[in-house]
């Protein structure tokens, strides 16, 4: 009598493993099989967990047509390694890192589909001149009618960037202009947009670099604004004085009264000192500060609507 051939078994999980083998190459090789079994109860669980997905999957990127743009553009690149992204918190972005004799190399516009990255690239001055590995320390303001980024970078000495001549490629961009300023460890300069916009930035490093992405806002909303402000004077005039006496006055900002459109020379600027949404508390305002400071500084109120024209 013939002895029956003793069958050989595998143990459970060795057949669990082969099953989640097949099963992740089927997923990711065969076309058509994700779409006809994810509806499938529990299978369609497994599939869900074990599908390859792409490392820039636009279908889950955020609605926000920035977002969108910095992850698909197809026309923008950076050579720097990214820091971090930085956003607006109340019209404010700081970052970047304590440096000096820096140098505001450059400033580009590169259009994206309605959307436009504003690069900054810096150098470290020296006999020659040095690729700037860290971004220095840096603010940027953003305030409306007019809508302005007041840029200040600390630790920089030298503006080779101030014809901003790219900017006068921009469709967004109405102005910029460069600001003097008493400290000579630090640059300022002012973009002006025609409009409102969305923004938000990133920080790159070796080479340093930040880039500012902006965008038409097609939902801000148009209304009247009281301005508290000073006469107006040239270029390196009286305007770093009245910063020095309100510093303690929230709100400063510097804004081109006339003058040539991308140029700093020959023109006339004043100083605000705040928006109100009431003539009354504008009016008090104005009122303090003529007082406090008496000769030295006389302010005004000034009525605006939001949006250029």
């Amino acid at each position: 009598m013939k002895k029956k051939k003793a069958k050989k078994h595998f143990p459970f999980f060795t057949w669990m493993i082969a099953m989640v083998i097949i099963l992740v190459a089927a997923v990711n090789t065969i076309p058509g099989f994700v779409s006809k079994t994810k509806d499938v109860p529990v299978l369609g669980r497994l599939i869900e967990a074990v599908e390859f997905q792409e490392v820039l999957n636009t279908d889950q990127l955020h609605d926000d047509p920035l977002t969108s743009a910095s992850a698909e553009s197809g026309n923008f690149s950076v050579m720097g390694n990214l820091v971090k992204d930085f956003s607006f918190e109340d019209g404010i972005a700081t970052g970047g890192t304590i440096t000096d004799n820096v140098n505001v190399k450059s400033i580009s516009v590169t259009k994206d589909n309605g959307i436009e990255h504003i690069g900054i690239g810096f150098t470290q001055r020296g006999e020659t001149e040095q690729p700037q590995l860290a971004a220095p320390y840096f603010e940027i303001a953003y305030d409306e009618n007019p809508y302005t980024m007041t840029f200040t970078f600390h630790g920089a000495r030298a503006f080779d960037a101030n014809d901003f001549a790219d900017l006068k490629k921009s469709d967004l961009v109405e102005d910029a202009y460069w600001l003097v300023t008493h400290d000579d460890s630090a640059i300022q300069f002012v973009i002006v947009f025609n409009g409102p916009v969305l923004m938000e930035g990133k920080e790159y490093a070796d080479p340093a670099e930040l880039v500012v992405t902006v965008s038409e806002d097609m939902h801000a909303n148009d209304e009247k604004l009281y301005a508290v402000r000073t006469p107006s004077h040239l270029f390196g005039g009286e305007i770093p004085y009245y910063e020095e006496y309100l510093f303690e006055e929230t709100g400063l900002r510097v804004l081109r009264e006339n003058g040539i459109l991308f140029s700093t020379w020959e023109s006339e600027f004043f100083l605000e000192v705040g928006l109100f949404e009431r003539k009354e508390e504008a009016e008090q305002k104005a009122k303090e500060i003529n007082e406090k400071y008496g000769p030295e500084i006389h302010v005004f109120v000034d009525e605006r609507v939001k949006f250029y024209e």
